[in-house]
């Protein structure tokens, strides 16, 4: 297998980490570089269509896009250790909260970096009233997961999962760019530092 990544975006990292949990070594990285628009190539649109890192080929050369799906598919071929759940209810708590963090958290944050950033000019049609709107909702939801994680040391299942490595990343990587200090939320603060010593998030 073959996994075509980037070094400066949150979601392949997202793969990487979740490979580097499970001890995956039998997969192929290629780096492409994104200030270099090497993910618009033809050649790389002929494997991701919609040009969006990451992409996981299989050796039979079937293609799967979005982060969550090739993990889902790795989860099937390594399952342990068990990152989506391993009964009905864990499988429903871990799929509730990274689906969460994504719309209320992730997402936003987002659309405030790509729309207000001067380094996202080139690669977004920017609307910079819709990405200070965002960055608006961000530090909302921001405030209600400061409350939602408290004392606790995962998000859920009391155990590190999926949903962990969908939130660590998205709040190491997305806050600073939307100029929000996440010290000054002390809770998740201690959960991004807490979760982010694990080896796998060394990648």
């Amino acid at each position: 297998m073959k996994l075509y990544s980037s070094p400066v975006a949150p979601s392949p990292r997202k793969v990487l980490i979740f490979i580097a949990e499970k001890s995956i070594e039998n997969i192929e990285i290629e780096n492409l570089d994104i200030g270099k628009m090497e993910h618009k190539t033809p050649e790389y649109k002929e494997i991701a269509p919609n040009s969006r890192i990451p992409a996981l080929v299989l050796d039979d050369g079937q293609v799967i896009l979005e982060t969550t799906a090739i993990c889902r598919y790795l989860e099937c071929l390594y399952p342990k250790p068990n990152l989506f759940g391993e009964n009905p209810m864990e499988i429903a708590e871990i799929e509730m909260w990274y689906s969460r963090v994504s719309f209320e958290l992730m997402l936003p944050l987002m659309h405030g970096f790509r729309h207000t950033h001067p380094h996202m000019s080139a690669l977004e049609n920017q609307n910079n009233e819709f990405g200070l709107a965002q960055r608006e909702l961000a530090v909302k939801s921001l405030g209600y997961y400061e409350e939602v994680i408290g004392n606790k040391q995962f998000i859920a299942c009391n155990r590190f999962s999926y949903a962990d490595i969908q939130s660590v990343t998205s709040l190491q990587f997305l806050v600073r760019l939307n100029k929000i200090d996440l010290n000054d939320y002390k809770n998740l603060t201690r959960y991004v530092n807490s979760v982010a010593e694990r080896p796998c998030f060394s990648v």
